[in-house]
């Protein structure tokens, strides 16, 4: 390993706090052994995580947007100050673009993890309309999928950084139950519309098999409540769990629990393009995907790995039935090993660091 005076810098700025955006998270720890890495991010209240190799610099989110802002912008530049770092965005609408203009002779990279998601389209074409065109400042852009960057108007100068995952859980599935897993976010994702087709299998399948089904996210307009009203007002407590949110380092126990994922996103056209890091997370651990026929499920999910289905509760269910019926013939070990260049060592080691270093150079 080089001595840390002679490693080339990364900075990577967040809002999310170090630990609790996984992308992020697994980019410094496939390179901090090889470049030295400070990470920026708001102080959240949240969890503090730490990872050896990694200096974390939170910035307080005290007073209205503007305060805060600029505070923020100055925490920032004041790491920044070395032009060999290569800096690393996670676009930040407005701040991404005032530290580029800040610093016109640094190495800044805009990661572009999403596009917006918003359920009203006119609010959602202003905002991909203002990622584009603040991604136009960028000489370097990443972003997770072609149909993004397609979308965005931005294929031509991209750099397709998809998503990934680590194995949470290295436990083989017998699929004596189903027992269903989802962790993400419950924004504008509909979850509600999975309970009802599960209470619909549950009230046929629970005397051949034994189910459960836990839910881990949280979302900012009390979703987590909504969820468990609905839970209550069918008298599954004991069967669904409605966890809220759990850091990403403490979810090995749920994983090891779980015989199948659930990758449920609305069929959208701005999900449509949307790699789900849940998808790879799940198949990495072993486990048979229930996903939405997204046009990205379809590029990974296939006979031997999990269902593609609709976006309506009969879909949920008649989804379940098909996973049900051919429980026996999923194979943990296979779709682990078949699922391993989805890994975020392989993303990072063969597709980011090159990156990296070629922008060094």
């Amino acid at each position: 390993m080089q001595h840390i005076n002679e490693m080339k810098k990364i900075i990577i700025i967040n809002q999310i706090p170090f630990g609790h955006h996984s992308d992020t998270y697994y980019y410094c720890n496939y390179l901090k052994d090889d470049y030295d890495i400070v990470y920026i991010c708001w102080d959240h209240g949240l969890p503090k995580i730490e990872m050896n190799g990694v200096r974390i610099v939170y910035a307080s989110r005290k007073g209205n947007i503007l305060v805060r802002s600029v505070r923020f912008l100055r925490q920032a530049l004041g790491q920044i100050e070395d032009k060999k770092a290569v800096v690393f965005i996670r676009y930040f609408k407005g701040v991404s673009l005032a530290l580029r203009l800040l610093r016109p002779t640094h190495r800044f990279v805009l990661d572009i993890r999403s596009g917006s998601v918003h359920k009203n389209p006119i609010v959602r074409k202003f905002h991909d309309a203002r990622l584009k065109l603040e991604a136009r400042f960028f000489r370097h852009v990443t972003v997770i999928s072609q149909g993004l960057a397609e979308k965005l108007g931005i294929a031509g100068k991209a750099h397709i950084l998809p998503v990934g995952a680590d194995v949470i859980s290295y436990s083989n599935k017998t699929f004596g139950g189903l027992h269903l897993l989802y962790v993400g976010t419950l924004f504008n994702r509909n979850i509600d519309v999975t309970i009802h087709g599960f209470k619909q299998f549950y009230d046929e399948f629970k005397k051949q098999v034994p189910l459960s089904y836990t839910i881990i996210g949280s979302g900012p307009n009390n979703e987590e409540q909504a969820l468990r009203k609905l839970v209550a007002r069918y008298g599954l407590e004991e069967i669904v769990n409605v966890t809220g949110a759990i850091p990403h380092t403490q979810l090995k126990p749920w994983f090891d629990a779980a015989y199948v994922g659930v990758s449920y996103v609305p069929l959208t056209d701005y999900y449509d393009c949307q790699p789900a890091t849940k998808t790879f997370e799940y198949l990495l651990s072993g486990m048979p995907v229930l996903a939405t026929n997204t046009s990205e499920n379809r590029k990974v999910i296939e006979q031997g790995n999990g269902v593609l289905v609709g976006d309506t509760a009969e879909d949920f269910y008649s989804g379940l039935k098909t996973i049900f019926a051919k429980r026996r013939l999923f194979d943990s070990a296979k779709i682990r090993n078949k699922a391993m260049g989805f890994s975020w060592e392989n993303i990072v080691q063969n597709n980011l660091k090159a990156y990296i270093e070629k922008i060094c150079q």
